[in-house]
């Protein structure tokens, strides 16, 4: 059965998804978060990120921005701007990927293979294209603004990472029309008349201890950047996790990350 749990900021959407998966065996499906302004943050609210950063890094070496630039590279983009992100991104992560992993899915949003061997294209850019033009000159279709995750090798090679996902959205293919192995599924972007633009991700699965909160935090600046370029402004981010999890290793086992639950308080 789906739990649905609505809240204007995205930790406390986040704090009290995790203890409902406390409450229920540390396990569920479908859980659905439904944010309506995740671009804000009160400073209490910071002060539990700032506690589940600290115990990430302590015991699972990860932090809070670190998960949250593997879906957008924040960090790069407040330096330098939007000209030449994903060029500047691409030319670091050639770098800093490590041999025989699949990246991050900033790399995928940002570059893909062209279909039947044509060059790599960006995603990313055409999602914002299609949204600016169908913001003002183009015609206003709402539900035509979709990223996938998967690649083809993922469904072929590794029942493991694929989980019996079957995207049926194929950016090289469908990614120009309007009309048209990763725990993060699919990504999909609505224009709410030619004002907002809200974002809904899909999750296989999803671990609330060591990713989920960093991953909402990327997901917002991922939503305030194609909203910025696309000249419209961000609404709200859904995020559905199909299978979640609270993994409380990445805290420091059982009895440390309930303690630490426990003393998370908004």
């Amino acid at each position: 059965m789906a739990v649905l749990i609505s809240k204007e900021h995205l930790v406390p959407a986040w704090l009290e998804a995790a203890k409902h998966l406390k409450g229920h065996g540390l396990e569920g499906r479908n859980l659905v978060l439904d944010i309506s302004a995740p671009l804000q943050i009160t400073a209490q609210e910071r002060a539990v990120l700032d506690q589940v950063d600290a115990a990430l890094r302590a015991h699972a070496d990860l932090s809070i921005l670190t998960v949250a630039g593997t879906i957008f590279p924040q960090g790069l983009y407040r330096r330098y701007g939007a000209e030449g992100l994903a060029e500047r991104y691409l030319k670091i992560m050639q770098r800093a990927q490590k041999p025989h992993t699949w990246g991050t899915y900033a790399m995928r949003l940002m570059s893909r293979r062209g279909n039947k061997g044509g060059k790599p294209f960006n995603p990313l850019e055409q999602v914002i294209d299609k949204l600016r033009r169908a913001s003002t000159v183009g015609k206003p279709f709402h539900s035509n603004y979709e990223l996938g995750v998967h690649l083809a090798e993922d469904l072929q090679n590794d029942f493991e990472v694929a989980a019996c996902e079957v995207p049926t959205f194929d950016a090289a293919i469908d990614g120009g029309k309007v009309s048209n192995m990763p725990c993060l599924s699919h990504l999909t972007f609505k224009m709410t008349g030619r004002s907002h633009v809200d974002l809904t991700a899909i999750y296989r699965s999803h671990y609330y201890c060591a990713r989920a909160l960093g991953n909402l935090v990327g997901l917002s600046h991922l939503l305030s950047y194609v909203a910025t370029q696309s000249g419209l402004a961000a609404g709200s981010l859904t995020c559905i996790s199909t299978h979640a999890k609270l993994d409380y290793k990445a805290w420091g086992g059982n009895v440390a990350g309930a303690a630490l639950l426990n003393k998370l308080v908004l």
